[in-house]
């Protein structure tokens, strides 16, 4: 594919792109949404237990968290791989098998949030029916339950794709900030959004940010980005992301006493005005 080619095919799919990258934003801050409904906080009774309480009374919220969020994942697959064919025609060095992973990471992250949440309401279901569900005790049987109930194939499943999206985050950013299609902060922003998505620090935290990311890279795809998007996407080449001072122009030469011009020297153009010779005192006068 020539350069013109491969202009020509980011710009008839840009915009789709970034309608893929803004909608799995929204489903990733939907989930957040559907799942802080699911849960209610009940006296004497511990985290553990009171999420699988909450799931048997409402578990069609959890289904449609999960749902909402592998969805996303799928569309996640579709902004990578704009990406990834953008990268390829700047010759960023991503080897053509890297197109499988954009498509298999994603969709195996997506079929393990949904095989988990089914399993999840089965475990709910068995709590919920039988005793103790208070205090200590209630929380060791809900642990008790969920360990005896996990699923190693679903476990490899989820945990597969999530380290290969994971992993899409990181290099793919990367090697786009190489090549000057994403900003610096961008690309750090996309290693972090990786990182947090395979350690899971806080639960919350790390699908804001992902959904941050995916919003601004969707404004990117679109060219509605502040100052403009960097001079690779218009030329098809590599080229270094412009800094403040490339985009606002270079500051004037300062002269050697620190001022922006020269009280001698033209700055419109012209002449300067000639200096009038300045005229004898009196007392010179006199003494003449």
């Amino acid at each position: 594919m020539t350069k013109e080619q491969a202009l020509q095919w980011e710009a008839k799919w840009a915009r789709p792109a970034a309608l893929a990258a803004f909608f799995a934003a929204v489903l990733l801050i939907a989930q957040i949404v559907l799942l802080q409904t699911v849960i209610e906080d009940r006296s004497g009774v511990e985290a553990i237990p009171d999420f699988l309480l909450s799931v048997d009374e409402n578990p069609a919220m959890l289904i449609g968290s999960r749902v909402a969020q592998a969805v996303a994942a799928l569309l996640v697959a579709a902004v990578f791989y704009y990406l990834f064919r953008a990268l390829q025609a700047r010759a960023a060095g991503v080897p053509s098998w890297f197109v499988y992973l954009i498509l298999l990471g994603p969709a195996l992250y997506a079929v393990g949030l949904v095989t988990g949440a089914l399993g999840q309401v089965d475990v709910a279901h068995d709590f919920a029916d039988g005793t103790p569900i208070r205090g200590q005790a209630g929380d060791d049987r809900a642990e008790q339950l969920l360990e005896d109930n996990a699923s190693a194939a679903v476990f490899a499943i989820n945990f597969a794709g999530q380290v290969a999206t994971a992993f899409l985050f990181v290099m793919l950013p990367l090697r786009a900030r190489r090549v000057g299609l994403m900003s610096p902060f961008m690309g750090i922003l996309g290693v972090v959004t990786g990182a947090l998505l395979v350690l899971q620090l806080v639960p919350v935290v790390p699908v804001i940010i992902q959904a941050f990311w995916l919003g601004a890279l969707g404004s990117l795809y679109i060219g509605n980005w502040p100052g403009g998007r960097g001079p690779a996407w218009e030329s098809g080449e590599a080229e270094p992301w412009p800094t403040p001072q490339r985009r606002g122009g270079e500051p004037p030469p300062e002269d050697g006493d620190g001022q922006g011009g020269s009280l001698l020297t033209p700055t419109n153009g012209q002449e300067p005005e000639p200096i009038p010779e300045r005229p004898s005192s009196r007392k010179r006068r006199r003494n003449r």
